[in-house]
């Protein structure tokens, strides 16, 4: 078929809507003058068309297989689907005639590899398997699958992933007013889209990765407009702890409390159920990295104040929480108390709920307890082969032994 219709002297391109998706499109169907006679030059000027009249059709149908699959994806299946080589001949030279139009020369090369399918491994479908790997919260894994899809549009395939075209891209990002912060959280995104692919086995287990070197050096040359967190001394989270509680917000000093004797983050502590607080330990399973899946014992001071909050839930979770919005998140109430709360104290802007967390890892590095051991207990990534990769973590009477070097005076040392 070559979807012509000829009208007085000229011929034009055709394309019928299907049924089911005429009033999506709003048309029954598609028409375009060649604006020739020739028939044979006719064919060749109406296949584009067409095959982007077939991409929008996909679309409205609901058959492409992601957001990102566009009218330059929709010739690609064409391209390859077909034997024909005057068509495949037009396809490379429609292809040939947009790169050509493009200023960057690496993104011209990419886009006629992409259509006629000399790009190599294909990056797209690897992110979406990546995504659907992913057990963090939901609005991490929203706001990772942005940074690494915006990868994989820039890169393409898996082959173009090297150290010295990673290095061009951050430059590129930084160029374009990324700071610090962002660099950094694109860079863990992709960092985890890696090691996935060594999970997965698309890549060699031994296979270094682009990402490293790169994102560090662009995260130390971007601009930084974020203020450093500090720790809060262990006397000084006690005094917070104390004011709560003078206050009358008994909630705020109990989450206070779960976050002084875990270090975990405070909306991995706010979503903790009834169920992921037995057998002597928290079990966290929804956190902002992977890493932060974990085990952390419950500590001898929170015994019977984590008794007595399962005997007090009416939802299923330990701390209550009215928080709605998109995400769920059900520790944006603490974290405004808490924040308004440590300001009327006169504590900087870089002490923060997430503070507390230092404060932890200051407490087990002061007792001596080991890095990996800490680093476990804090859900933190473990940058070693040895550790990070083949290790299957440290023991629970490890971690046992060190939380109860944690500790504290006054009230918070019995919550």
């Amino acid at each position: 078929m070559d979807y012509l219709e000829s009208r007085g002297n000229l011929w034009y391109a055709v394309y019928y809507v299907p049924a089911d998706v005429q009033n999506i499109i709003g048309k029954k169907k598609f028409l375009r003058s060649t604006k020739t006679s020739n028939r044979a030059e006719a064919v060749r000027r109406a296949l584009p068309a067409v095959l982007g009249w077939k991409a929008e059709i996909a679309k409205a149908q609901g058959k492409l297989p992601n957001l990102k699959d566009d009218y330059w994806d929709s010739i690609r299946r064409e391209y390859m689907a077909t034997d024909n080589e005057g068509v495949r001949f037009v396809i490379e030279e429609l292809a040939e005639q947009a790169a050509s139009k493009m200023d960057d020369p690496d993104q011209a090369s990419k886009l006629f590899k992409r259509v006629t399918d000399q790009e190599g491994t294909v990056l797209a479908p690897l992110v979406v398997d990546w995504k659907a790997s992913l057990r963090v919260s939901q609005k991490t894994i929203d706001q990772q699958s942005r940074d690494v899809t915006k990868m994989a549009d820039h890169f393409v395939s898996l082959e173009e992933l090297q150290p010295r075209a990673v290095k061009a891209w951050t430059d590129k990002l930084i160029k374009a007013g990324a700071t610090a912060a962002t660099i950094e959280r694109i860079g863990n995104g992709c960092h985890s889209f890696w090691r996935y692919l060594k999970r997965s086995g698309t890549i060699g287990i031994e296979s270094p990765d682009p990402f490293d070197g790169s994102f560090t050096l662009a995260r130390d040359t971007a601009k930084r407009v974020t203020v450093n967190r500090k720790p809060f001394t262990a006397d000084e989270l006690s005094r917070v702890y104390q004011i709560a509680v003078t206050k009358g917000d008994d909630s705020l000093a109990k989450v206070i409390a779960l976050g002084a004797f875990t270090g975990a983050r405070i909306e991995e502590i706010c979503s903790l159920k009834l169920t992921n607080c037995t057998g002597g330990m928290f079990n966290i399973v929804d956190s902002k990295t992977e890493a932060g899946i974990r085990q952390v014992p419950i500590h001898p001071a929170l015994t019977s104040l984590v008794e007595k909050m399962a005997k007090e839930s009416k939802d299923d979770y330990l701390v209550p929480s009215k928080a709605a919005g998109k995400y769920g998140v059900r520790s944006d109430p603490y974290s405004k108390r808490f924040g308004r709360m440590k300001d009327a104290m006169g504590f900087s802007a870089g002490h923060v709920f997430h503070s507390i967390r230092k404060t932890v890892a200051t407490l087990l590095e002061q007792a001596d307890v080991k890095e990996s051991i800490s680093a476990d207990i804090l859900g933190h990534e473990k940058k070693t082969m040895t550790y990070g990769l083949y290790s299957g973590g440290s023991s629970m009477a490890q971690k046992r032994q060190a939380m109860a070097l944690v500790v504290y005076g006054g009230a918070l040392g019995e919550p």
